[in-house]
């Protein structure tokens, strides 16, 4: 199928890993065999994966199958923030290990930013994405509204009276990487 798509559509693209499939990462083996089959066949259309980025290992075997794309979920570039909404069992290191391989073999990387007024745009949270897009220079940042509940959300993470505004977090975001909705097809 994947084949046949890319083969035949305009500006084709197919993509692993879609938010509620869980890590694709984590199934790197065949995700890896699927890619290069699928390269065998067809240098045509675009192959994304979207994922946390936290399994490195995994994420490198993926890249280096013949990967286009890859689109990575994050809330907070420091450390301590992200560690409190993810509780995961990987760090923001393994993250960021994860996009520096990728942007190292000329994969277009772009970030979904789980977007929460009063959250990300605190100064202290831009100032973080400020040192960690300069490390990590990404394609794209595309800003994903985060439909949760406020009120549990700042239970995790406490509220910040030292915050830019929406408007001024993002219009100083373009500085670093475009902004953007949505994956678009790479020429």
């Amino acid at each position: 199928m994947g084949i046949y798509h890319l083969n035949h559509a305009e500006d084709a693209i197919i993509s692993f890993g879609q938010g509620c499939e869980g890590e694709p990462s984590l199934q790197y083996e065949n995700i890896s065999a699927a890619i290069k089959k699928i390269r065998e066949k067809t240098l045509r259309g675009q192959i994304n994966i979207n994922t946390n980025a936290g399994f490195t290992f995994g994420i490198k075997k993926i890249v280096d199958s013949g990967l286009n794309s890859m689109r990575v979920s994050i809330i907070s570039a420091n450390d301590e923030n992200y560690q409190k909404y993810y509780r995961a069992s990987y760090n923001l290191d393994a993250v960021k290990d994860s996009i520096r391989y990728a942007l190292a073999k000329n994969i277009n990387v772009s970030l979904n930013l789980l977007y929460m007024p009063g959250f990300n745009d605190r100064t202290s949270e831009f100032a973080a994405w400020k040192n960690f897009l300069a490390d990590l220079p990404v394609q794209m940042i595309q800003i994903r509204n985060l439909n949760y509940d406020p009120d549990e959300f700042f239970k995790i993470m406490p509220r910040d009276k030292d915050f830019m505004g929406t408007k001024e977090f993002l219009r100083e975001l373009k500085n670093f990487s475009a902004i953007g909705n949505f994956s678009h097809y790479l020429a």
